[in-house]
């Protein structure tokens, strides 16, 4: 599975899990800052890769626009607002995305799902 981190996950999860040997990217490493929710949406589409945000009041419509039209994406990793994305708790993070990649090793394992990364 690839994922793209959205802006407000800070790229150093993204760092951590490279070295893990996950396919991870945050938006802010690929030029896509301040990128309007829905087209990071489409870049992950066009990209295959799910969304891992924090965002779910926005990302979530996208997700049901998406399957309204009969299309699909390649999901969503929702973080609850109470999950702290400060840096000091960035190691709760990155070993709970690490054990989740480790079970979903298919580009495709959350093909227009969403899950909440509890």
């Amino acid at each position: 599975m690839r994922l793209i981190l959205d802006e407000m996950i800070s790229p150093l999860a993204a760092e951590k899990l490279r070295v893990k040997g996950h396919d991870v990217v945050a938006a802010t490493e690929v030029g896509l800052r301040q990128m309007a929710d829905a087209e990071l949406f489409a870049w992950a589409v066009r990209e295959r890769r799910a969304v891992v945000t924090v965002n779910y009041q926005d990302f979530r419509p996208l997700h049901e626009t998406c399957l309204s039209r009969g299309e699909g994406h390649f999901g969503q990793l929702l973080i609850p607002r109470r999950q702290s994305l400060a840096i000091r708790a960035m190691g709760r993070l990155v070993a709970r995305l690490d054990a989740f990649l480790a079970t979903h090793t298919a580009v495709d394992a959350l093909e227009s799902a969403e899950h909440w990364l509890d």
